[in-house]
């Protein structure tokens, strides 16, 4: 968390949703995209496909699944992380095929999550501090020429390749790799600031009306 006063901006990596999307690429799934599932690029750095006697079965419906899955879970927390790991995987009931590949793939999965928050502990210590932030903050209301009402900004970060960023219906999603780019990190939460700015602007003239 960083904060200033009243605003906070958190930057998560939600274990879970990591999970979920090593396994999509470890099968090579393919889900439905939806307003809660975009396209989001492979992870990064890449998994290795998972590989068993005769071949995966059933990847349609596996993929089906996961998109159901995520929908269900997404932006991560305890409950979901809960939902997929092992022995009960109990988010997984009635996804037969989904299990399967979690069953299969799991152990790895884990593995490679502990290794991508190492990246990420390093891309935290390169990546701007709270001072960036607050004089972020500070520019925009200039500009704005008022202060920003109080806020907390909760960012979910994903491992995956490039640097992307999306609005999943209001929950801001950003890749590793735009976080571990200084000048298009600020220049993207410059836009959110501005956005949650005039928000703010627009609820308190509406409420003194």
């Amino acid at each position: 968390m960083r904060a200033a006063g009243a605003w906070g901006i958190d930057l998560t990596m939600p274990q879970s949703l990591v999970l979920a999307l090593h396994l999509r690429d470890a099968a090579g799934l393919d889900p439905p995209t939806s307003p809660l599932l975009p396209a989001l690029p492979p992870l990064d750095p890449p998994v290795r496909r998972l590989t068993a006697a005769g071949g995966l079965s059933g990847l349609d419906a596996a993929s089906r699944q996961w998109a159901d899955w995520w929908v269900e879970r997404f932006p991560g927390g305890p409950d979901a992380l809960t939902s997929i790991l092992p022995p009960g995987y109990p988010g997984l009931r009635g996804r037969t095929e989904l299990r399967g590949v979690a069953e299969l793939g799991m152990d790895e999965a884990v593995t490679w999550c502990t290794r991508v928050r190492e990246v990420e502990k390093r891309v935290v210590t390169r990546s701007p501090s709270a001072l960036f932030e607050t004089n972020l903050l500070e520019e925009v209301e200039r500009e704005l020429g008022r202060r920003i009402r109080p806020f907390s900004l909760r960012v979910v970060v994903l491992p995956v390749a490039g640097a992307h960023a999306w609005d999943v219906l209001g929950q801001a999603v950003i890749s590793l790799g735009l976080r571990a780019d200084r000048d298009a990190y600020l220049t993207w939460l410059r836009e959110r600031l501005v956005e949650i700015g005039r928000q703010r602007i627009a609820r308190s003239e509406g409420q003194s009306t």
